[in-house]
């Protein structure tokens, strides 16, 4: 039976909090479950500042269609981070800019200021057509670094589907950036319903 796993980021929700409302902030948005939909006692919400990572770790059964949307209060909501992994690490979702992605795009940055450079004292010959070619490389990794940071940034991916061939433990870290200076509450409002059968 495949599961189908949907993660909705609902943008920009105008709810002003502090830390005991947390949990009626979650309660507010549950009542858009609709049916066959059912509410999962795995949603979780919490307040977060600057600086504040969390992990949720749920359990997504065989048999089940999940339905995960993330509620963040809109004081902190472009400074997020979240990244949805399974316990080998590996990565299915993100939201936001990764550290490890900025420092890749600035490093390649950096690696071809040293290429242009070297370019300056080679006029002619087969160094200067093997170095034309590593720069043209190179500016084609960089654009689309740069678009990737760029779609993270402004235009992020709103929804995330996984089918699972069987039952599967995944792990959602969500970060508020340092740079941040509001205050808010993140919520993982899951929900699930059972699975269609297809085939024969």
């Amino acid at each position: 039976m495949r599961n189908k796993i949907l993660i909705i980021i609902l943008f920009a929700i105008p709810f002003t909090v502090v830390s005991q409302n947390c949990v009626e902030f979650l309660s507010v948005q549950r009542t858009g479950i609709k049916y066959p939909w059912k509410y999962d006692a795995q949603s979780k919400a919490g307040f977060f500042v600057a600086g504040k990572s969390s992990q949720l770790n749920i359990v997504c059964n065989e048999g089940k269609d999940y339905k995960i949307s993330f509620l963040a209060s809109s004081a902190i909501l472009k400074f997020i981070s979240i990244s949805v992994t399974d316990e080998s690490g590996k990565e299915f979702y993100t939201l936001g800019v990764s550290e490890s992605k900025k420092k890749d795009l600035e490093s390649k940055k950096q690696f071809m200021l040293s290429l242009q450079n070297q370019k300056v004292n080679i006029k002619t010959g087969k160094k200067r057509i093997e170095l034309d070619a590593d720069i043209n490389k190179l500016t084609l990794e960089i654009n689309k670094y740069q678009q990737e940071v760029d779609n993270a940034e402004y235009s992020p991916k709103t929804f995330f589907e996984f089918t699972p061939a069987e039952t599967v433990n995944l792990i959602i870290n969500i970060s508020v950036n340092e740079a941040s200076t509001g205050k808010g509450c993140i919520g993982a409002l899951i929900s699930n319903k059972k699975a269609e059968k297809s085939g024969f």
